[in-house]
């Protein structure tokens, strides 16, 4: 018996060194390491209960840092922007989207968000979320720098155990959204304009006629001319919004085929002749002896000619001139129209493309012009593949450019 005691004894220093050693692995976080306290059958139970934890504890790490690693995948990979803030408000995370919406590049963790982002509206809603207790808090903020961009922000608490440990603030931007809202309403706006102008002054003029100018016959077939020509400007506002709406709809489909641009340029011209005679205006074309063969929709592109010379006429001075040319680049055919017109103030060169845009509003409607024309060429180029642009200065004439992929 007292051999036995004597054993334990010597043992046990040996065992509790051997725990410690264990423990402090595993408080370090270093699970790999296995106990041995010995060869006897308790010892051995004892062991292989600790050695067993330990491995259970080590797969369940490997399991957190892995789903940890992918959550933050996940995260910093967002398309919307997100930022996690601690219960007193300072930024724990924020990811790449909304470090790039608001181009940040420095470090925010604990800071606040108004010390990142400098918008008021963002901390104000951080504040809000983490001091009441509602489920979803959303604002729609406008940030104008370092460009202006609409988002829409939702935050949300973050509970433990029923109180606020921290909220995330979900950023989405909306910029996009709000532009097309905006043309949709200004596109209602203008197209509600084009048709009251010209339906009001048809039922004006016929009831003029239908309550008796019928008998003058002069004035009656003045009224009845300037109906001819609304119900004209209405025909041809209808038309074009229909053409644009096939186009920017995906349903119109090109017939490409392999052709000579000059020949659909000897064709628009030969058209526009009888209209520039009326205002003086000469018509020229400077196109190379051999161009490059272009892959187009022949009428698309002809009328993508015909707004441009018919715009060039009408914006013309009397006795001017308009002049189509053509030539190549490395990779496409470049087709000008040039005039020497009244030109286009600076300021509007950068709208010139939009639907309804007018630069002399007044001289567009008594010309007979829908606003349409341009945004047309614009949508059918890009259909092809090319490109357009102007260049103006008051006064002092305008020149299109458009280019068509060429036939290699």
């Amino acid at each position: 018996m007292k051999i036995r005691h004597k054993i334990v004894s010597l043992l046990i220093p040996r065992l509790l060194r051997e725990t410690a050693a264990w423990a402090k692995s595993f408080a370090d976080g270093d699970f790999s390491r296995r106990i041995s306290l010995g060869a006897r059958e308790e010892m051995e139970e004892l062991a292989d209960s600790l050695n067993s934890m330990s491995h259970q504890i080590q797969l369940r790490m490997e399991e957190f840092i892995a789903d940890k690693s992918r959550l933050e995948a996940v995260f910093l990979s967002m398309f919307d922007g997100v930022m996690v803030i601690d219960g007193r408000g300072a930024i724990v995370l924020m990811n790449q989207t909304l470090r790039k919406f608001l181009q940040v590049d420095t470090e925010v963790t604990g800071k606040k968000p108004l010390e990142v982002i400098r918008n008021i509206d963002i901390q104000e809603l951080a504040e809000r979320v983490l001091t009441t207790r509602s489920r979803l808090e959303s604002r729609e903020i406008t940030l104008l720098q370092p460009e202006e961009r609409v988002l829409l922000v939702h935050a949300t608490p973050v509970l433990r155990e029923g109180a606020i440990d921290g909220a995330v603030l979900v950023f989405h931007d909306i910029t996009e959204l709000r532009r097309l809202e905006k043309v949709r309403r200004d596109f209602v706006a203008n197209v509600s304009h084009e048709l009251r102008t010209p339906v009001s002054t048809i039922q004006g003029y016929t009831e003029t006629l239908l309550e008796g100018a019928l008998d003058d016959k002069e004035h009656a077939r003045e009224f009845l001319r300037i109906i001819h020509d609304d119900a004209g400007r209405l025909t041809k506002l209808i038309n074009d919004l229909l053409d644009l709406s096939r186009i920017e709809s995906g349903k119109m489909k090109l017939a490409l085929e392999e052709c000579s641009l000059e020949t659909v340029i000897d064709r628009v011209l030969a058209g526009m002749n009888k209209e520039a005679g009326k205002n003086s205006i000469t018509l020229k074309k400077d196109i190379p002896r051999r161009l490059a063969k272009v892959r187009i929709d022949e009428a698309a592109i002809a009328q993508v000619l015909f707004n441009l010379v018919e715009n060039a006429i009408k914006y013309n001075n009397a006795g001017g001139s308009v002049t189509v040319g053509a030539r190549e680049t490395p990779r496409s055919v470049e087709v000008s129209v040039a005039d020497t017109g009244i030109g286009i103030p600076q300021e509007d060169l950068p709208r010139i493309f939009e639907r309804f845009y007018r630069v002399d509003k007044a001289r567009s409607r008594d010309l007979g012009g829908t606003g349409l024309g341009l945004a047309i060429v614009k949508h059918i180029l890009q259909a092809h593949s090319g490109e357009v642009s102007v260049e103006s200065r008051f006064n002092s004439g305008s020149t299109f450019r458009f280019t068509l992929p060429k036939v290699v």
